[in-house]
């Protein structure tokens, strides 16, 4: 007998299915999905190999037949050119002429390679193989498979440089009829011939390349790569002359491409070579484009009426719902959805964002307590925080800054002078005999003096000078855009203050006197050297009755 309990269960779970808001959504993508893709893939799928082909199969052909034509006028007119040569006064010269005279003969070929509107480099060769004279850096081509050149016959040959990059040339005697006399190398000028390939590139989407017998690049134009252009040119020399095929570049990339040879197999088996990555040939084609995009929107404007009639039955619970969270996102969390009364996806999600809600607003009051207690805190620890960073810049005693602050600020001002070259000038303080004061007034005496020494000095500098404690009894001004003879009036103006004002410290009312020595440098380019400068100028401020101001580039203190 069957179970009444797992036959329920059974029936509620299909019967879930079936009601699932998922199952609505997934019918109606499906419908509009499938009929859209059978009738785009259909069209897309037929039309884009047909139409793009037949562009490709008219165009490669047609392109490589134009740039042919316009090469092959081209090294006519160069081998015309180096035929003349050796005919000419200067080449005559170089055919009879000594092997010295040949050696020498390097102005003349650089001189028609100048002139020439074709060859960009000429070099002679003895009949041994040696490189007699070589303007523009032919290179070791004899000891290359290509070396058979060296046998040529009277007429000029096409024959390939070897090299880092493998260059274009035409060869012929120097002395038709006389092997003896050596041959003449001229290098077709790369540039030049990727300008005649590229009258003819832009009107197609694909790389346009001059190969030579071994698949080398002579001259290329487009985003193809050398390697990439060898393997088609083996790949392709197999195929009819002129046709385009299909096949893998050596990287796995499908492309496109035709090969037609620019001579016979005695011209130097010469081709040209256009070739493109499949879908980059088949981009530019908007007007298919354009049927695709029209039927697509036609199609889909259609479902989308149908969509909209069914969703908005469907989506309205979800509108319900988005509001209840816009609400609850501005922390509104007394709103309650009403129940759609279903009991599927919809239906349960109501439910439980209403109960959502009833716990977030219990929740919501303890958690502001909680970012009250929290803002409180981080207050007062931003204000010890603030408290700490300026004790730590101050000296205790006089208030002032000390010396850690001091040096941060002098490498400050040090890299803003480099910038701005403004004078920056240095004070070395020192309180006279304080020693002996403090051992007979006291230590606590001692201190106070010293803070109401910090007190004047603070009074009497500028706004734009930093005064800091350095050490002891010494204190330290750095003055900033100003030269050592206005360092020495602010220093003049300092001493004066401290001598003239007197000092009662202790229960015998007697008034005592401070004097201080002060040494003054300016600022030279050496952080080293500007101390020890204000520091020597304060030493001899000392030794020399002190209650002074001595700078570093004076021989006496003044008063």
């Amino acid at each position: 007998m069957s179970d009444p309990h797992q036959n329920a269960a059974t029936s509620s779970s299909r019967d879930h299915r079936r009601h699932s808001i998922s199952a609505k959504i997934v019918f109606l993508v499906f419908l509009c999905t499938f009929s859209t893709a059978l009738v785009i893939s259909g069209i897309a799928i037929r039309s884009t190999h047909q139409h793009l082909r037949e562009g490709v199969e008219r165009h490669y052909p047609a392109a490589l037949e134009r740039a042919r034509t316009q090469l092959s006028l081209w090294l006519a007119e160069a081998e015309t050119a180096l035929v003349a040569l050796p005919s000419s006064r200067s080449g005559r010269r170089l055919a009879t002429g000594s092997p010295a005279a040949r050696a020498n003969s390097g102005d003349r070929l650089e001189e028609f390679a100048a002139s020439s509107l074709h060859f960009d480099a000429l070099a002679l060769v003895s009949p041994d193989g040696d490189w007699a004279v070589d303007r523009g850096g032919t290179g070791e081509a004899v000891d290359s498979p290509e070396s058979a050149w060296l046998q040529a016959e009277d007429s000029p040959r096409r024959v390939v440089l070897p090299g880092e990059r493998a260059a274009a040339a035409l060869v012929t005697p120097l002395r038709p009829g006389d092997p003896e006399a050596g041959l003449l190398v001229a290098r077709l000028d790369r540039l030049l011939l990727e300008e005649l390939l590229r009258t003819e590139r832009h009107q197609l989407d694909a790389s346009l390349s001059l190969a030579g017998a071994a698949g080398s690049v002579l001259a290329s134009v487009g985003d193809g790569s050398p390697k990439d252009l060898a393997a088609a040119v083996e790949r392709l020399r197999a195929e009819a002359p002129g046709t385009v095929h299909e096949y893998a570049s050596p990287a796995g990339v499908h492309t496109l491409g035709a090969l037609l040879p620019l001579g016979p197999e005695e011209a130097g088996n010469w081709a040209l070579v256009v070739d493109a990555p499949y879908a980059s040939a088949f981009a530019p084609m908007l007007s298919l484009l354009t049927r695709i995009f029209v039927i697509d929107l036609a199609i889909s404007l259609v479902f989308i009426v149908a969509a909209y009639r069914i969703s908005s039955r469907m989506l309205r619970p979800i509108e319900d719902l988005s509001e209840g969270a816009r609400k609850a996102s501005v922390g509104n969390f007394g709103q309650a959805i009403s129940d759609p009364g279903t009991h599927d996806e919809i239906g349960r999600l109501t439910r439980a964002f209403n109960e959502m809600m009833g716990k977030l607003h219990e929740s919501q009051s303890d958690l502001r307590e909680a970012n009250e207690e929290l803002k409180s805190r981080n207050e007062e620890l931003q204000r010890a925080n603030e408290v700490l960073s300026q004790l730590s810049i101050t000296d205790g005693l006089t208030k002032l800054h000390n010396h850690r602050y001091f040096q941060e600020s002098l490498t400050r001002e040090i890299k803003r002078q480099s910038r701005n070259g403004k004078p920056l000038s240095v004070l070395l303080v020192d309180l006279d005999d304080f020693k002996a004061l403090n051992d007979r007034l006291g230590h606590a005496s001692g201190d106070e003096l010293l803070m109401r020494v910090a007190s004047i000095m603070d009074a009497t500098v500028r706004e734009s000078d930093l005064l800091a404690r350095y050490g002891g009894e010494e204190f330290v001004v750095l003055a900033t855009d100003t030269d050592l003879e206005g360092a020495v009036l602010l220093a003049e103006k300092i001493r004066m203050a401290v001598e003239d004002t007197p000092h009662i410290v202790n229960e015998s009312l007697r008034p005592v006197r401070i004097t201080v020595s002060i040494g003054v440098a300016q600022y030279a380019g050496n952080r080293r050297r500007f101390f020890e400068a204000a520091d020597r100028a304060l030493y001899r401020a000392k030794g020399e009755g002190k209650n002074c101001v001595i700078a570093a580039e004076e021989d006496a203190p003044s008063s």
